[in-house]
């Protein structure tokens, strides 16, 4: 999968791409592909992020990676304190590595690395995988906050000659019509790239009962609430059905679930928290079906896209994002948000109609290897470098 840098003729210096992100660890996870292409296009590659969690293990050969401990705030109004310690943190950091191009992964490194630039000559890139917290809530607070985090990328935009990545064409839409409207500055990649050889289709395993995963961080925004109830309803209706929730709160998330809630869902019948799970492959091969049930903000889930490569029954929530990969009885089941009769019944149905079940798991395979795998994913970044090399925005939505 990795390939060595290409040869720089000597005498010239290669450009400096410098990645900020929040948590290494998930860096890496998500963002391989990414960063194989930069490194393909000729660039000397840095990435800046919280590395706390994991040793330091660059996803390629030649990735310099720096330690960048990012404020964690609770609450819009401690990240809007923090963020200013933030911004001279990354400022200073860029004084160092001196990039050529900045690419920024989700919306916290995005504002605040458009801040950093200020004055300086480098191109802007932002990855931004789904809206998130900040853009599903309605409070007048996190209003401010979304405007405000609009104009600071629509600056970006137009002084560093930015470019908006982001994963489906909803988010896409807002982004042409909030931050910048220019020929080429918006594109859409869709997701982070898995490689199918990795994700082989699994057998199913003995039913009943069926089990159903989730795979999220638990957070509100998450539905994972909602999808403990649609268990309970299960339970009510005599389905022999459990679930399965593979993932650990987050507590500098104002969304974040509370172990105390946790806790109380883990003693209801067939509900079972599995905590962090390194490998979700071993999960997945015990269970039937996988649901995403979240409520908003979302770009395209890679739990969804494990599913798919991995031939499970997907049932999501009809939201941009979701419907990127689920096709409503065509790939998977499709229910709104926040419903959760609707996704009880959807989760039933998979039980009832074992067949349907397996009919739609294999035609998201397909759709997952012809759209989603990491090849793609790689020639679409590859594409987006080649054209920053070039000094042109570099990729046509």
């Amino acid at each position: 999968m990795t390939e060595a840098p290409p040869a720089v003729p000597a005498g010239i210096a290669r450009k400096r791409l410098l990645f900020l992100a929040t948590d290494y660890a998930s860096f890496r996870w998500h963002k391989t592909e990414m960063t194989r292409a930069a490194v393909a296009a000729g660039f000397e590659v840095f990435v800046a992020a919280r590395c706390d969690r994991d040793p330091v293990e660059p996803p390629l050969p030649g990735v310099q990676v720096i330690n960048l401990d990012w404020r964690r705030s609770g609450s819009l109004v401690r990240a809007g304190r923090d963020a200013l310690a933030d911004v001279w943190r990354v400022r200073r950091l860029m004084a160092g590595v001196r990039p050529d191009v900045l690419h920024t992964v989700d919306l916290k490194p995005a504002i605040i690395g458009s801040l950093a630039l200020v004055g300086r000559p480098a191109i802007a890139v932002h990855s931004i995988n789904g809206f998130g917290f900040l853009f599903l809530s309605r409070s007048p607070l996190a209003r401010v906050a979304q405007n405000l985090s609009l104009m600071t990328l629509r600056l970006s935009a137009a002084k560093n000659r930015g470019v908006i990545v982001v994963q489906n064409a909803e988010d896409a839409r807002l982004a042409r019509a909030r931050i910048t409207a220019a020929d080429g500055r918006v594109a859409v990649i869709r997701g982070s790239g898995l490689d199918p050889a990795q994700y082989p289709i699994q057998p199913l395993p003995p039913a009943p009962p069926v089990r159903f995963l989730v795979m999220a961080r638990l957070l509100r925004m998450k539905g994972i609430g909602e999808a403990v109830a649609a268990q309970a309803d299960l339970v009510r209706r005599g389905v022999a059905s459990e679930l399965w929730v593979a993932g650990s709160p987050d507590p500098g998330n104002p969304s974040s679930i509370t172990q105390a809630e946790i806790d109380a869902w883990a003693a209801l019948p067939g509900v079972r928290f599995l905590g962090h799970v390194p490998d979700v492959r071993l999960v997945l091969a015990q269970c039937h079906a996988v649901v995403h049930p979240a409520l908003g903000g979302e770009g395209l889930p890679r739990a969804l896209l494990e599913a798919a490569a991995s031939g499970r029954t997907m049932i999501a929530t009809a939201i941009p994002g979701n419907t990127e990969i689920v096709v409503d009885r065509q790939t998977g089941l499709l229910v709104p948000p926040g419903d959760t009769a609707a996704l009880a019944t959807a989760m039933q149905s998979v039980v009832q109609q074992p067949d349907e079940a397996r009919r739609w798991a294999t035609a998201a395979r397909q759709i997952f290897v012809r759209d989603f795998a990491a090849e793609v994913v790689f020639e679409h970044h590859l594409r987006l470098y080649r054209g920053l090399v070039r000094g042109s925005a570099g990729l046509d939505s």
